[in-house]
């Protein structure tokens, strides 16, 4: 009887919703030393209208915890601190399951890190109080030198904006030096960092940082320089060659010395001018030969071969989206599109998880610093109710359609919807159908399932799947998306 009891309430756990939230299910200490901090603190949030508690903390032994408290109220949220065992050296991966009263399955918790330095103190073992403070001479923060340099030339690109991501969480921006270095103070942990200066290529770093491993190079590379299109081909005549006759004696050619110039660093020269990074140039709306979209070079981005969009994008921020580098790539593939927006092209932005919010509506593709920041400021939390969310962008998207226009609503997510409205299939074969408005899916990191199921979605509103993996995918995939879509020469047939 009691198994009986036992399986039932555990398929019931897992057919219904989670009532509690964690703030995070994996922690990652990177590398600790002894003046490293060995706990850290996540919240468990009560999402259900119920009082729900805390029943049982299942541990390895390595592992020490202590609560706030064992009730957690409607809408409120407590929070366990978790300690490993760092006097001994080596890698290390706990896995720590929470019971709370509803749900009755575990929610699994993973811990892991390096044990560099073994710390030698005992006292330290025990799980810290909410109320006492680390020793002073305990401090996680530590200095990184980030050096942007060309890829070629190897010399230093001054003025490179350098964005410092850590738990999906942009903690900083700087410029680099006339040496092309950022200096800065961090925490210990895992970080994305961005480098980007026009009209270089932008380039990252991703991996852990910490008091050894605290310096970070990245190389920039310059683009190839594409010919200009429909341009006949330039016919050099050779020339005879003229032979000169050189004298028997010739001149002695005296070179005069120039100047030193010397420059006193302590001099009140002009301040180094930040670069914003420029749009494609916009041309007059000439005449063009219509020619295939592989043929147009990537520089060129103009109305004489690209309509105005007005895009709609439909990011995922569930707590899914919060590992293996998802979130980050999400911000990369947002940034690299709104490097190269026009002034005409409007951009909406909603957010979904348990619930749809609308960050921006018809914002000019020319205030690139608004959308960089609104999409650096985008945190993973909640369910995915994609349905829900799909109906708010469309009407967002019909309040700003541009007539003969590329209107087109891209959804940004790792997963099928698991909540929310499940008639969103309708939403997006009538609204192709009567106004033309494309959907398109960009799935980051989806495995092959969740991929075959988003590319039968987006055959019902015209558009295409776009599956990103890695940071170069980020670069350029969103980018040629919008081209593709927005091509004003689709019927024009490839040359073989």
């Amino acid at each position: 009887m009691k198994l009986l009891l036992s399986i039932l309430i555990t398929c019931c756990s897992i057919i219904g919703w989670s009532q509690i939230e964690p703030e995070k299910q994996r922690h990652s200490f990177g590398d600790l030393y002894k003046d490293s901090q060995s706990y850290v603190d996540i919240n468990f949030k009560n999402t259900s209208d119920k009082v729900q508690y805390l029943l049982s903390v299942e541990k390895p032994r390595d592992v020490y915890y202590i609560y706030s408290s064992k009730k957690v109220l409607p809408d409120s949220s407590l929070t366990i601190r978790f300690k490993i065992n760092n006097n001994r050296k080596g890698r290390f991966t706990y896995n720590v399951d929470v019971y709370f009263s509803n749900p009755r399955s575990a929610i699994t918790i993973q811990l892991n890190g390096n044990v560099k330095e073994a710390e030698v103190s005992s006292s330290l073992t025990a799980c810290p109080d909410f109320n006492d403070t680390p020793p002073s001479y305990i401090s996680t923060a530590f200095d990184v030198t980030i050096k942007v340099i060309d890829s070629i030339t190897r010399e230093p690109i001054k003025n490179s904006a350098v964005y410092l991501v850590m738990n999906n969480e942009m903690i900083g921006k700087a410029m680099t030096n006339s040496k092309g270095i950022v200096q800065a103070r961090i925490p210990l942990g895992y970080y994305y960092i961005t480098a980007q200066k026009k009209p270089y290529y932008r380039n990252h770093y991703e991996g852990y940082l910490n008091f050894k491993r605290n310096y970070v190079e990245i190389e920039l590379q310059q683009p190839e320089v594409d010919p200009p299109l429909n341009q006949p081909p330039v016919i050099i005549e050779d020339e005879p060659e003229i032979v000169e006759e050189k004298p028997e004696n010739p001149p002695e050619i005296i070179e005069e010395e120039e100047d030193e110039i010397v420059i006193d660093p302590n001099q009140n020269t002009n301040p180094p001018v930040v670069e914003e990074k420029p749009k494609p140039e916009i041309v007059s709306n000439t005449t063009v030969e219509p020619v295939p979209l592989s043929e147009v070079p990537d520089s060129v981005f103009n109305e004489n071969y690209f309509a105005y969009n007005n895009i709609t994008f439909i990011l995922d921020v569930s707590t899914s989206m919060n590992g293996m580098g998802k979130m980050d790539l999400l911000k990369s593939s947002m940034i690299s599109l709104a490097e190269v927006l026009r002034a005409e092209d409007k951009i909406t932005m909603i957010k979904y998880s348990s619930e749809v919010e609308t960050l921006m509506q018809g914002e000019s593709g020319a205030n690139t610093a608004d959308i960089i920041s609104t999409v650096n400021g985008l945190k993973s939390s909640g369910f995915t109710a994609g349905g829900n969310a799909i109906k708010a962008a469309y009407k967002l998207s019909k309040k700003h359609h541009i007539e003969d226009g590329n209107n087109i609503v891209i959804m940004i997510t790792d997963g099928v919807f698991n909540r929310g409205d499940q008639d969103y299939l309708k939403t997006i074969r009538n609204n192709y159908a009567k106004n033309g408005t494309v959907f398109s899916v960009v799935g980051i990191k989806t495995s092959e399932y969740i991929t075959g199921h988003m590319k039968n979605v987006v055959s019902e509103g015209g558009g295409d799947f776009i599956r990103i993996i890695n940071a170069e995918d980020a670069e350029h995939k969103l980018v040629d998306e919008i081209k593709r879509t927005s091509f004003k020469f689709k019927d024009v047939q490839e040359t073989e």
